[in-house]
């Protein structure tokens, strides 16, 4: 079966030397050739997270983590308040639920961003929280929330900010140390473009006094950034506490000096924010409605509901991938079967796979459909660009 060409809101399919890095021998993380490798790395992340904060880089999935950020921030009976909007704020909350934290939720509907008036009211009638949480960029939904507006909150009522920023870090401005973010997360597996398997953290100096000053005792030992901590201080030669997954390291350092010496961190931003507005636009065109408002919607995966005429939006999806070789997200909880999530990240975020997908629904619609659409007509928004990806 040939391999389909990935749409999705991760992993991704990732550029030619990224891939080819992945294939080299592998590399004893402990040894002198490692070194100026994973250093580069973590001046790498630094300049696109744009901080001065201690970077992690731990074998993991981003859900991993986070985990490890929310276990080491807060302690059992902490009082969290938690930006819920979404799917992967509700991971946040069941995350900080096994940690026995008592969890604030500060709801908004699912597709809407956060409301800081909102959380406004909340902090001002809960006294002794512990620190404030938000999804940056939520998958499930394709929404953004305010960063700036929640870091102002977090300055007010001098709380620790938390971001998970998994689909959110690298794929647009979020200036870490502007924003005074604690701890933010991220993963390979997004907008840094390589393969799934490293979770990433940028840890600032009050988070490191907070996290010395809690229990420990339910961390556990990988997942204890305190650990990690240790390491970075006590061992110069291999700064973290066990074996490196060197080759996706190697992976992550070709791939981010493609994006910030190649590319440019800001025209790696333009990109992802060509690719939104293209395939918008375009699916706009054929009948299509974002779920999310232009001035929220995600730039590193668009949610779209399908036309009425579609029953099920996965006939769609299934159609694109035996047809097209595309394979897009189904939508999540109530907007499972009328929707669907395009991911626009690594080479889904270029005309390469974008003109073509786009195409391929224009042949639905014709074929299975009986839309009579003119051959090209989601494309007509590219006529407009300045500059194509």
């Amino acid at each position: 079966m040939t391999q389909p060409k990935l749409l999705l809101p991760g992993p991704i399919d990732i550029w030619e030397e990224t891939l080819q890095a992945l294939g080299q021998q592998v590399m004893s993380p402990f040894g002198e050739d490692f070194k100026p490798i994973y250093e580069e790395t973590i001046s790498l992340l630094k300049h696109i997270f744009q901080t001065e904060n201690d970077i992690i880089i731990m074998t993991a999935p981003g859900s991993g983590a986070l985990d490890a950020g929310l276990s080491s921030l807060f302690q059992p009976r902490d009082k969290v308040v938690v930006v819920q909007n979404g799917p992967f704020a509700d991971r946040l909350i069941e995350i900080l639920n096994s940690f026995n934290c008592d969890i604030i939720p500060v709801k908004n509907a699912w597709g809407e961003p956060g409301d800081p008036i909102k959380m406004h009211r909340v902090l001002e009638q809960n006294l002794g929280v512990a620190g404030l949480v938000v999804v940056a960029n939520d998958t499930g939904t394709g929404v953004r929330n305010c960063l700036q507006s929640y870091s102002s909150l977090a300055r007010e009522y001098n709380l620790p900010f938390f971001v998970d920023g998994v689909s959110a870090l690298g794929g647009y401005d979020i200036p870490i140390d502007d924003l005074e973010i604690d701890v933010a997360v991220t993963s390979s597996n997004k907008a840094l473009e390589t393969t799934p398997g490293l979770g990433i953290l940028s840890v600032s100096q009050r988070a490191w006094e907070i996290i010395k000053s809690k229990d420990q005792n339910h961390r556990g030992w990988y997942y204890n950034l305190s650990v990690w901590k240790e390491a970075a201080e006590g061992q110069i030669e291999c700064p973290y506490p066990t074996t490196q997954a060197s080759s996706l390291i190697v992976s992550l350092n070709v791939s981010l000096k493609r994006i910030v010496y190649q590319e440019t961190l800001e025209d790696h931003w333009a990109r992802y924010a060509w690719a939104q507005s293209v395939v918008r636009s375009g699916l706009s065109s054929l009948g299509f409605k974002p779920i999310v408002s232009d001035e929220y919607a995600s730039y590193t995966v668009t949610t779209i509901q399908v036309p009425r005429d579609i029953t099920k939006a996965s006939d769609l999806r299934n159609y694109l991938l035996k047809n097209h070789g595309f394979l897009v997200a189904d939508g999540i909880g109530k907007f499972t079967q009328d929707s669907l999530r395009i991911g626009h990240m690594g080479k889904a975020g270029s005309g390469e796979y974008i003109v073509p997908f786009l195409l391929g629904v224009e042949d639905y619609l014709r074929k299975v459909k009986n839309h009579k659409i003119s051959p090209g007509s989601s494309l007509d928004c590219l006529h407009k660009s300045a500059k194509w990806y």
